[in-house]
């Protein structure tokens, strides 16, 4: 493609045409073939272009998007599992901590609504030693009766 020697920037210095270094030193330009500076770097640039848009295309191809999915959904995979798993355990605490807590707040209710019950049994209990305060009082005349009647029999 180029002449021995020549380098991209147009000339080569100390190249002799023998193949070796040393010796005559002479220029050379580089071969334009015929094609002017300007038009040469408009072709690059559309050659350039087109290839930078080729690899754009193909590095974001459908396929190739896909793959980089894939990738992506391997690799998260299992922290994301992971993660389900121990929300699923949190989850089981909580609703055990709920239903202990909604018991607690159901027994305390049920003992507020048994106040009631409680006054009545109150009630019923003064009641029932007021009964037995009369009962040992009766008792109490009716046994100091029939000692005078009958008096101790001495042995």
């Amino acid at each position: 493609m180029f002449p021995a020697g020549d380098v991209c920037g147009g000339s080569t210095a100390g190249v002799s045409g023998r193949g070796g270094f040393g010796g005559r030193r002479r220029k050379r330009k580089w071969r334009r073939g015929g094609m002017e500076e300007p038009e040469m770097q408009l072709k690059v640039k559309k050659v350039t272009d087109k290839f930078t848009e080729s690899m754009y295309v193909l590095a974001n191809e459908p396929s190739v998007a896909l793959y980089r999915l894939q990738e992506h959904v391997r690799r998260s995979l299992p922290e994301l599992a992971q993660h389900k798993s121990d929300m699923q355990s949190w989850e089981e605490q909580s609703q055990g901590a709920i239903y202990t807590v909604e018991y607690a707040c159901s027994a305390i209710k049920n003992m507020t609504d048994s106040s009631v019950y409680f006054k009545s049994i109150d009630s019923l209990l003064k009641h029932a030693i007021a009964m037995k305060d009369q009962l040992n009082a009766a008792q109490g005349r009716s046994a100091v009766a029939p000692q005078a009647k009958n008096p101790p029999a001495s042995s």
